[in-house]
C-alpha cells in the first residue's frame, strides 16, 4: 500500500465513525465478530463481607480455648511475678494491687499522664516495660474469645449475610485502637525518662483510650443482643419440640 493510499484508507475509516452531524460518537459500541458474545465483567466483591467471610470459620471452640489458656496464663504471670515485684519495690505505682497505667482513664490531660510516669521509678521501670508488653497479649486473647463466642452464636442463628455478621469485626476495632493507646504510651514513656515531654502526644494517646472504650461499649451491647436472639431462639426450640 502507497502512502496516498493509505491516507485515502485512513480518511475514509475515521469518516465511517463519525455522526451524521460531523462529530465523533460519545460512546463508540463496541463491534464482536460473528459468533463470539461480550463475557460480563463479574462485579468486585465488597472487601468486608469479604474480610469476614474469611474470618468466620475460624471461630471455633478450639481458638476459643486457645484463647482462655492465653489469658489464664498472663494473668498467672502477672499475680505471681511482675505485680508482687512492684509492690516490694514501689508499693505507691500500685492502686487496688494493680499497676496505675495511662490506659485505664480515657481523655487524660497531659499533666495527670506525667503524674502516672512519676511513679515509674527506675527500680521497677523493667516490671513496668513487662507489663505493657503483656498489655498486646491479653486484649488479643480476649478479642479472639469474644469473637468465638459471637461467631458461635451467629452460626447458631443460622446468620449467613446482613449487618448482624459485622459484629464480628467489632473486638478487633477495639483491639486496633488497644494498640494504638499501647504504643504511644510505650513511646511517651521511653521518652519522659529521658527528659522529654510531650503533652500533644499525650491527649492524643487518652483519644485512642477513648475510643477503645467505645468499641468495647459497643462489643458489650452486640454481645447482649446476640445472647437475647439466642436464648429466645433455644426456648422457642425447646417448646416446639415439647408440644
Amino acid at each position: 500500500m502507497t502512502r496516498r493510499s493509505a491516507l485515502a484508507f485512513g480518511w475514509s475509516w475515521s469518516r465511517g465513525l463519525r455522526t451524521d452531524e460531523g462529530r465523533w460518537p460519545l460512546n463508540p459500541v463496541r463491534v464482536y465478530p460473528p459468533g463470539v458474545s461480550p463475557t460480563p465483567t463479574p462485579p468486585s466483591p465488597s472487601a468486608v463481607p469479604t474480610l469476614i467471610d474469611r474470618l468466620a470459620p475460624h471461630a471455633t471452640w478450639k481458638n476459643a480455648a486457645l484463647a482462655l489458656g492465653v489469658l489464664l496464663v498472663s494473668n498467672l504471670a502477672m499475680g505471681r511475678y511482675i505485680l508482687p515485684n512492684i509492690e516490694a519495690k514501689h508499693p505507691e505505682a500500685l492502686d487496688d494491687g494493680f499497676l496505675v497505667m495511662t490506659d485505664l482513664e480515657p481523655l487524660r490531660s497531659p499533666e495527670e499522664v506525667h503524674r502516672i510516669f512519676d511513679l515509674y521509678t527506675p527500680d521497677i521501670l523493667g516490671s513496668v516495660w513487662l507489663l505493657y508488653a503483656l498489655d498486646f497479649v491479653t486484649p488479643l486473647a480476649f478479642a479472639v474469645g469474644l469473637f468465638c463466642l459471637m461467631g458461635k452464636m451467629l452460626r447458631y442463628l443460622e446468620v449467613k449475610a446482613g449487618l448482624w455478621r459485622m459484629v464480628l469485626l467489632l473486638p478487633f476495632a477495639g483491639l486496633l485502637f488497644d494498640y494504638a493507646e499501647n504504643v504511644f504510651s510505650l513511646f511517651l514513656i521511653g521518652q519522659y525518662q529521658d527528659g522529654h515531654v510531650l503533652p500533644t502526644l499525650a491527649r492524643v494517646a487518652g483519644v485512642a483510650t477513648a475510643v477503645k472504650f467505645l468499641c468495647l461499649a459497643s462489643t458489650g451491647l452486640a454481645l447482649v443482643a446476640l445472647l437475647t436472639r439466642t436464648a429466645m431462639r433455644f426456648i422457642a426450640r425447646k417448646m416446639g419440640r415439647s408440644r
